[in-house]
């Protein structure tokens, strides 16, 4: 059972971290964060509904959508160590840690989090899984993880970033790397979807 922690709506990237996982036959466990947030961040109600409309698409016993309470403090790696914590003291035997892991901003280099993990992942009992994060390959035409570019196309990758996905929502416009299907779904909703 590996826990899969989010904060973001769920674009390709994500799913393609999913995806793998459950490929490797994982039990994986999406756990939304419920919590204050920053303005522009999306609201905790419309994060579970996104996040029920892939458990739905994905027809997977072995995918779960569990909301977890905690407070996002966009600390960057010291965060990310916090997280892992928290899912240890839940009694998760793995964790996701992934490239910019709860950082805001640009405050801090994208690899930050990965690199105080593996500082640290002594410490903990539970098992530290680190990405460097899923992006478009132009050169392969596909949603690759970093790790598992089997050309090594590094100069093709195009990051896929929650930021620009929001972007695109409050702009009423679709996002490349984001399932058309959510999208339309996430544009009938009523009300504002972010803080």
């Amino acid at each position: 059972v590996i826990a899969f922690q989010t904060r973001n709506i769920p674009h390709l990237g994500h799913e393609k971290i999913i995806k793998h996982y459950l490929s490797k036959n994982y039990t994986v466990v999406v756990n939304p964060l419920l919590g204050p947030k920053k303005k522009g961040d999306i609201k905790s109600k419309y994060l579970i509904k996104f996040y029920l409309y892939l458990k739905k698409k994905y027809k997977n016993k072995n995918l779960y959508i569990e909301p977890i309470i905690v407070n996002m403090f966009y600390a960057g790696p010291r965060e990310a160590m916090h997280h892992a914590n928290v899912r240890q003291m839940f009694g998760f035997r793995y964790f996701i840690i992934g490239r910019d892991h709860a950082g805001a901003e640009n405050a801090y280099n994208k690899d930050m989090a990965i690199k105080y993990a593996k500082k640290y992942r002594k410490k903990f009992k539970i098992k530290l899984n680190l990405l460097q994060g899923s992006y478009y390959c132009s050169k392969c035409d596909k949603i690759i993880l970093f790790e598992n570019c089997i050309n090594n196309h590094k100069r093709y990758l195009k990051d896929i970033s929650g930021s620009k996905f929001r972007d695109c929502m409050n702009k009423k416009k679709l996002f490349k790397f984001a399932d058309k299907k959510l999208q339309m779904f996430m544009f009938k909703q009523k009300k504002n979807i972010f803080y």
